[in-house]
């Protein structure tokens, strides 16, 4: 049995449903489950918990042998890995995968603070443990998918600076081969996409697939972080993903690896091919 914790977001989603896919059985840890109804299937079990509650926590773990977490963008991120941890520990589980984020613990951003402080929290826990520190990912671009229809352009606040974007399905595809493999213990994954492109690339990339001209405008963080709030983010959120651009636009998050072909065997998904799979929201 294997626990996916986050398994509503964009990426323990996938997960979940690609361990589905390859017949695990799977155990799914939702604070309504009455809102992940569209995860339920035969190797599909969902259970009501809550990262604020560690006794919930403890119940879910029961009977898992290992375990996937990805924790939403919150400034109680820290805490709530650090409940699930001590959680596990004290029900004895025997292997867990963190989703964490390329650069962790470097940089002047709040998030990559968190994810590095819990890095170190679970690689001190004397857990088994494996930890994926994807880049940032193509799909989040969909965020601007309204701009890019409207007004054939999107803004952010990262320059010329490149950056080895990757897809979501990748991400999975390690976790999964992790989750399901053997050897992954005590390993820091980063995972990126095969190229290394600048926003002007992504745009003539945008514009070159959708058959219609596309344009980057790079735009003061102020400005990106107003955007944010005027969409309904919290501010503590805008702030935090701010920062997380300010660390872009420095080229930290240019290089790449190929942890997505020697882990999974299958070349990594261009960013040309993503456009091309979701090109029907970018028209």
């Amino acid at each position: 049995m294997i626990l996916v914790v986050g398994a509503t977001g964009t990426n323990g989603r996938e997960v979940a449903t690609r361990l589905a896919a390859a017949g695990q059985k799977i155990r799914a840890l939702v604070q309504r489950p009455d809102k992940a109804a569209n995860l339920l299937g035969p190797d599909v079990e969902l259970v009501q918990g809550d990262l604020n509650d560690p006794a919930s926590l403890e119940a879910a773990l029961k009977g898992v042998d290992k375990a996937f977490i990805v924790a939403a963008v919150d400034q109680r991120a820290t805490i709530w890995y650090r409940n699930f941890f001590e959680a596990a520990k004290t029900v004895g589980t025997g292997h867990i995968v963190k989703f964490s984020a390329m650069g962790a613990g470097s940089g002047n951003a709040e998030l990559l603070r968190q994810h590095g402080d819990s890095d170190q929290y679970l690689q001190a826990s004397g857990l088994p443990y494996t930890i994926l520190r994807p880049n940032s990912f193509y799909q989040n671009l969909l965020w601007s998918a309204g701009t890019i229809k409207e007004q054939e352009a999107f803004y952010l606040p990262i320059g010329d600076a490149k950056q080895s974007l990757v897809d979501v399905r990748d991400i999975a595809a390690v976790a999964v081969a992790v989750l399901t493999g053997k050897g992954h213990e005590g390993r820091i994954y980063e995972i990126t996409g095969p190229e290394s492109l600048s926003y002007y690339e992504v745009a003539d990339k945008l514009s070159k697939v959708l058959g219609k001209p596309v344009k980057y405008v790079d735009v003061p963080p102020a400005a990106a972080k107003e955007g944010m709030l005027k969409t309904g983010m919290p501010e503590w959120n805008a702030i935090a993903v701010t920062e997380l651009y300010g660390v872009f636009a420095t080229g930290l998050a240019s290089p790449t690896t190929d942890t997505v072909g020697k882990i999974t065997g299958k070349r990594p998904i261009s960013f040309e091919q993503f456009v091309r799979d979701f090109a029907g929201q970018f028209r």
